[in-house]
């Protein structure tokens, strides 16, 4: 009895064991194995390889695409870029941070226009989605081809309108029309782009360049004026401050954006284009620098061109370091003129204690003076008087009145100012009177003259 109690202990005991073992197998059934090129990443020395993967999330159904996206990422990552010693870039000498930019967005490009692959192979287990592609190279490079000689069919079509324009003395569409080419065949920017034009074989990137800088190179400014002079506080008008631009044959250029600068301040607007006749002006209401000489510079600007022409960030930055035509005006600038007439009634008649001290204010503010009415730039006048107000046993008070004008030669009044209610007491009337003189000159120093200097000059 106790044998057969052994007996069937041991056999339950080896019933479990063998479940155990079914189970253990099962369960190792269902681990999926990688395959090979997730364990080693596959060489194709005639294809472009990528893999990408994605994790399978409870709360994502595209999962698959990621992973795809991911793989032809990678694939295109494979896709070397090297900036050929006959191309466009090539030509224009870039840094090595352009380079990097341009690199990057072409990149970009390349995954965009990314075609011709092909699904090897995908694989999942419980977290994760791999996928695996692969695009020949022959196939890479012939649709590549196909696309270059479309981008050089565009950029032809509108290289051709730009050289007739240039022909016309419409340099402003020429080069237009020359960054639009850009445009077509900005991908591509790096490739000697080989082409047969107008029956002769050329790099078609050189030659692009070349009619762009060759466009920008004749392109010529001129002042009307080298050296012009102005008095501080005057304008500087337009028959002042005009350039005209041409070619390099003389004809005139019409629509040139032009900016302008002058190291003077006070310029409102800097920015103008040429008109038909190739003339563009500039003007300066107020010149308030203190300074003897100051300069004008007008340049062609490119940055203004490229901003029409194309939004591209990377054609902008590519061609808006091309040198550009200048031309400079050298100002003088004169002092100003004043002209000081003075009634200070209540004062001895050769009294003129306001005016005097209004001279010696606008000496130190580098102003000349002059007595002859007829050569001032400014006149000043000031008319003033003190009168009784009140005498009240031994003392008297005086109140002091005066009215400030200046006027330009067109007698246009610039400035105007009225003083009251200055008083004085003294026991007499001399000394109160000179009291209330003496204070009215401090108010004409410390607030009149300084703010007739703002006024005219700031």
């Amino acid at each position: 009895m106790r044998k057969n109690l052994i007996n069937k202990a041991v056999l339950l005991l080896m019933l479990f064991a063998f479940a155990g073992l079914q189970y253990a197998c099962v369960s190792t059934k269902n681990i999926p194995v990688k395959p090979d090129w997730l364990i080693n990443r596959p060489i194709n020395p005639s294809g472009y390889i990528g893999i990408g993967s994605a994790a399978i999330g409870t709360n994502s159904s595209d999962y698959q695409q990621i992973a795809k996206r991911n793989a032809l990422n990678d694939l295109a990552s494979e896709i070397s870029i090297t900036i050929s010693n006959t191309s466009f870039l090539h030509k224009l000498a870039v840094n090595d941070v352009f380079t990097e930019s341009f690199d990057s967005r072409t990149q970009t490009s390349i995954n965009e226009n990314l075609e011709g692959y092909e699904l090897v192979s995908t694989f999942a287990d419980k977290t994760t989605y791999w996928a695996y592609y692969t695009l020949s190279k022959s196939t890479y490079q012939s649709l590549k081809l196909a696309r270059i000689e479309k981008a050089l069919d565009n950029a032809k079509s509108k290289f051709t309108m730009a050289k007739e324009q240039k022909n016309n003395h419409q340099y402003h569409n020429a080069l237009i029309l020359f960054v639009k080419a850009v445009e077509d065949l900005k991908p591509y920017l790096a490739e000697p782009l080989i082409t047969n034009y107008e029956g002769r074989e050329m790099y078609f990137g050189n030659e692009l360049f070349n009619e762009i800088y060759g466009c920008i190179s004749e392109m010529k400014i001129t002042a009307t004026h080298k050296e012009v002079s102005v008095r501080r506080g005057q304008p500087l008008d337009a028959l002042s401050l005009t350039f005209v631009l041409t070619d390099a044959n003389g004809n005139a250029l019409e629509n040139i954006p032009v900016a302008a600068e002058f190291s003077g301040n006070g310029l409102i607007n800097g920015k103008a284009q040429s008109d038909r006749n190739g003339n563009v002006s500039f003007s300066i209401p107020k010149i308030k620098s203190k300074k003897d000489t100051e300069h004008f510079t007008a340049k062609i600007d490119l940055e203004a061109l490229l901003q029409e022409a194309t939004n591209d960030f990377i054609i902008k930055k590519l061609l808006k370091n091309i040198n550009t035509g200048s031309a400079t005006i050298q100002t003088t600038i004169q002092n100003p003129v004043f002209y000081i007439e003075s009634t200070e009634n209540g004062l001895p008649k050769d009294g003129s204690v306001l005016k005097k001290m209004a001279e010696e204010l606008l000496v130190a503010a580098v102003c000349e003076m002059t007595n002859e009415k007829s050569e001032a730039d400014f006149v000043l006048s000031i008319s003033a008087a003190s009168k009784k107000l009140e005498e009240n046993g031994k003392a008297i008070t005086l109140t002091f009145d005066a009215q400030i004008i200046v006027k330009n030669q067109q007698q246009k009044t610039l400035y105007q100012r009225n003083i009251t209610n200055i008083n004085a007491t003294q026991n007499t009337f001399e000394t109160a009177n000179k009291d209330v003189y003496t204070k009215g000159g401090e108010y004409l120093k410390s607030r009149v003259i300084p703010d007739v200097l703002s006024n005219l000059f700031e």
